[in-house]
Order: C-alpha cells, then structure tokens, then sequence
C-alpha cells in the first residue's frame, strides 16, 4: 500500500513538472511578443493532450497518464487545482473594483455595456438555427454561445492600453469601466444560465434562480456598501497611529521593533478564508463558486488601504491560475476538429468580433459623442473574450450542453479573439492619436500658435478633457 501510494504521488509531481514547464515556456513566448500568457498555457495543455492521444504508450509508461483517467474525471487533481485558480483569479479581478468607483462610471460606460451584453447574447442565441452541422446545436447550447459571446476579458484588453501607455487617458477609463459593469452583468447572468442549463429546470426553478442570484449580489452590494464606513474609520485610526508614533520617534528615537509573529488571522490568511467561504456558499444556492468569489473581492477592495492584500494574493493567483488553463487545453482534442467544426468557429469568430465591435463603436457615438476614431478604439478594445469565454465553456462540459467538438470552438474563438485585439488596439490608438493631433494643431494653427508637444495635452485635468476636448463631439 505504501508503496503505491509513493508511487502514485512520484507520478503526479512528475506530472505537475512536465506540465507547468511546458505553460512557462509557451507562456513567456507569447508575453515576449505582448500576447496574453494564458494562451501559451492553453496550448501547452493542448499539445500535452494530443500528444497523448497519438502516443498513448509512451505517456502511460513514461507518467502513467492516460486520457481515459483524465477525460471527464472531476476527481482528478489537475480539475480541482484549476477550479482554485479560477475562484483566485475572479477574487483579484474583485480587488480592483470598489463600490463607490463602480457608482461613478457614468452612463456612457453603463449604455456600451447594457449593448455589449444584449447584441452578442441575441446573436448567439440565433446559433439554434444553425444548419452547416450534422448534430444540432440544442438551444440550452446556443444560450451558452451567447453567454459566451458576451463575456468580455478584461485582462486584454487592460494589458494592450498599458503597452500603449494609455492607462490615464479618458478611452482607457470608459474601456475599463465598461469591462468592470460587463464583469458584473456576466456574472449575474451567468447564474441564471447555470439553473437554465440545469437538466430539471422548468419556468418555476428559473425564476427562483433569477431571484436567487439577484438576492444574493444585491445583498453582497449592500454589506460592501455598508463596510466602506468601517473600511474609513479603520483608515482614520491607522493614520493616526502613525502620526503619533512618528510624533514620539521624533523626540525619543526608538530601535527598531522586532515584527509580530503572524497569525492566521492576518489579512491575507482572512481574505483567503472569506474569498472560499463565499465561493462555497454560492456553490451551495446553486449559482456558480466565482461569482461568490468575486463579490469577496470587491469586499475586500474597501479595504485596499487598511488590508492590503492584492501582492501576496497575486502570487497565490500566479501560482494556481496556470492549472485552470492547463485543464482547459487537455480538454481540447483536435481529432473532434472536421470540415464543419472549422466552418462553425470561423462563423463564431466573425459574429464575435462584429457584435462587440458594434456594441463598443455605436455605444461611444450615440451615449459619450465621441469621434469615429475614438469610438473605433473602443469598440476593438470589447473583442477579446479571454477568460470569460473560456469559464462558460468549461460550464458548459461540465454540465453535458457542450460536447467536446463545441467546447473546442468556444475555447479556440476566445484564443483567437484574444490573439488579434493587440494589433488592432494598438493600431486603433495610434490612428486615434494621428487624428488628435492634426485637430490640435489645426486650432493652434488658427490661433497663429505654435503647436508644440502635443503630449503636454494629457496633463490638462481630466474634468476639463471631458468639457472642453475639441475632438469630441458634444
């Protein structure tokens, strides 16, 4: 027994070798070249996988893996590290979103994204309908296209602008308020698809599903709302305590203290504790666990100043996420990929990129006014769909409404939107750019003005951008 049991755990750590190395390698590739690291990841545990299939002896022999004691196996440890990661990673998407700055987005931010959930939902449902494919796709299928569709990555998108050093301009703050509300109105929907998909729904169970899901975010929305207090005064007391300790260090200069031992209660060990515990309990309603984690995330992010857990728990991010997109790819086996796989992703690919493209360009021009060249840039920034994507394909195996030819389109049209969003940011922004300055210097010129550096513009505040930015039609 002891020995099968040390034999068994040698072939996991070996297991866990091979392929962390392989979505490190395949990882930084892709970051060499400004591309998201998740999809080397992905494709390091689609390599592994096919390359199973097609050697099969080898594998068993050599890590005594095998594709019949992975596929389908939610007792497999590469499934439970991967759900881990995923719960951690929507926690830290949660960190960077405070309530109070989630009522200040404005309605242009709230109008893109109210488009960005509704057309590509609408056009994914239209899926049902779909003839250029032998099995026919059921409509719980085509609902989670849509839901698909929908999903935005926020993490793409992010990374393209701060490439660009664009954080601080007015597009970028739209951009992620945008992804901010989209992460929130998918989550919330996200739920109801779930209890929808649920072999034993009826109209009944999903309307006490909905009311479950809105119960239970706004609940979360109101104790967040209601600890921004305590989160101030915890500020206030801390301050102080520093003003006085800086105040007695200045007369009487003391050693330096030796540090507290830490207790399990730090804030770290709390936010771990508190981000399981409400993805448990969204488990346990019925809802799915990275909702709960998320809205732990968001609780925790009041409390950015006092308890600041966003580097320690990165790490822990950085360490688990890599499994879930590791079990991604495994589950994507290429020999499922024919002739009408391929026409149904290029379709897929097209209507993704068109619906959010529409949605983020005539949602900046009807709501915010903006120019064309702005508006582009925010509607190509709404393409890539990341993580998201991928979540509802995983939900969508799991609970038996994809088969494994649909869970390849979905996953591979996330990858795919992921990978072209960088250049087409990125030559959106320099158009954008191209096209401001031919405005400003047109009206420096009219003014018998010397044009100068046009980039001393981003230092004008960012309320007299909004009022007085001649490239914006008001």
């Amino acid at each position: 027994m002891g020995e099968n049991i040390f034999g068994e755990l040698t072939y996991i750590f070996l297991q866990l070798f091979v392929l962390l190395l392989l979505a490190k390698i395949l990882g930084s590739i892709f970051e060499k070249y400004e591309l998201p690291k998740l999809i080397g990841e992905i494709l390091a545990g689609v390599l592994f996988i096919n390359l199973v299939i097609l050697s099969p002896g080898v594998f068993e022999e050599f890590l005594n893996f095998t594709v019949a004691n992975f596929d389908g196996n939610k007792e497999h440890f590469l499934y439970v590290l991967g759900e881990l990661g995923i719960v951690f990673l929507l926690f830290s998407v949660g960190l960077e979103i405070k309530f109070g700055d989630l009522m200040k987005v404005g309605k242009v931010a709230t109008y893109i994204a109210m488009l960005a959930l509704i057309i590509p939902l609408a056009a994914g449902m239209l899926f049902y309908f779909y003839p250029f494919i032998t099995e026919e796709i059921s409509w719980k299928a085509a609902l989670l296209i849509g839901t698909a569709l929908f999903g935005m990555s926020t993490a793409v998108s992010v990374e393209c602008l701060r490439n660009l050093g664009a954080m601080n301009s007015t597009e970028a703050k739209i951009i992620v308020s945008t992804a901010v509300i989209d992460d929130i109105l998918c989550l919330a929907l996200l739920g109801v698809v779930i209890g929808m998909i649920n072999p034993d729904s009826t109209p009944v169970t999903i309307a006490i599903t909905a009311m479950i899901v809105a119960v239970f975010i706004l609940s979360m929305f109101l104790i967040t709302s209601r600890v921004k207090g305590l989160a101030a005064r915890r500020k206030r007391r801390k301050e102080k305590k520093m003003f006085l300790r800086m105040e007695s260090d200045a007369h009487y200069p003391m050693p330096p203290s030796i540090p507290a031992p830490m207790s399990e209660f730090n804030a770290l060990g709390l936010a771990i504790l508190v981000c399981i515990g409400l993805a448990a309990l969204s488990m346990y309603i019925g809802l799915a666990a990275i909702i709960g984690a998320f809205l732990a995330g968001m609780l925790f992010a009041e409390f950015r100043d006092t308890m600041p857990v966003e580097h320690n728990f990165n790490v822990i991010t950085y360490f688990m996420l890599p499994f879930f997109f590791i079990w991604v790819g495994m589950n994507v086996h290429l020999d499922v990929i024919n002739a009408e796989i391929l026409l149904l992703l290029a379709v897929i690919i097209v209507v993704a990129i068109i619906t959010k493209y529409v949605a983020g360009y005539f949602g900046a021009r009807r709501a915010g006014h903006y120019s064309k060249e702005t508006s582009h840039l925010i509607g190509v920034s709404l393409i890539p769909r990341g993580e998201v994507g991928i979540i509802v394909a995983v939900i969508g195996l799991k609970g038996g409404v994809f088969g494994p030819d649909l869970f390849a389109v979905i996953i591979l049209m996330a990858l795919i939107t992921s990978l072209i969003t960088p250049p087409l940011v990125k030559h959106a922004y320099r158009k954008m750019e191209k096209s401001r300055s031919a405005v400003y210097e047109e009206i420096f010129t009219e003014r018998g003005e010397e044009p100068g550096d046009l980039l001393m513009q981003e230092t004008v505040e960012e309320e007299k951008v909004d009022e007085e930015d001649p490239y914006r039609k008001v």
